[in-house]
């Protein structure tokens, strides 16, 4: 018998492969139905009764709402950048000997700064007699009272030379 297909063979194979397209394709319809739904719900619980051009105009609204809340915060923002600079940001600590005849780091000067080199160095000098504590303002890293070495040192935040053992000047 010669290997010739009859029509109904040709027939119920055509009829296979559209069954198996048919197929396919409603899978593919169910699974786009089912993303459909899922996207349709949130839109839903938005305004259960809304139609589509009420949330849109409601959803542009609340977009312009949020813009002027996002400018206001850029605002306080910048103002309290500002602010901050003008705030103390350099505490600098530096101890050494202010006198040959007394022993280890007893004097001190600290300097608070802002941002702008704005602010006071205060110095104590520790004697055996006596101590004392000096305070002066500054302003752009400079004083208009005379400043020591070791207070010029500490507003410019450099480390003092381990070598150097002479007696500060006051």
């Amino acid at each position: 018998m010669p290997d010739t297909w009859t029509v109904l063979e040709w027939g119920s194979l055509a009829a296979c492969l559209l069954a198996l397209i048919a197929f396919i394709l409603s899978c593919v319809a169910c699974w786009t139905v089912t993303r459909l739904n899922r996207r349709f719900r949130k839109w839903k619980s938005i305004h259960a009764t809304a139609d589509l051009e009420e949330v849109y105009a409601r959803t542009l609204d609340r977009v312009s709402e949020l813009e002027q809340a996002l400018e206001s915060a850029r605002a306080e923002i910048e103002a309290l950048r500002a602010q901050l600079e003008r705030k103390i940001s350099t505490a600098r600590v530096i101890r050494y000997n202010a006198f040959a005849d007394t022993g280890s780091d007893l004097s001190f000067s600290i300097a608070l700064l802002d941002d702008h080199a704005d602010g006071v160095v205060i110095s104590s000098i520790y004697g055996r007699e006596e101590s004392r504590t000096y305070a002066k303002p500054v302003k752009a890293g400079e004083s208009a009272y005379p400043l020591t070495d070791e207070e010029r040192l500490v507003i410019t935040g450099l480390q003092p030379d381990p070598e150097r053992k002479s007696p500060m000047r006051v």
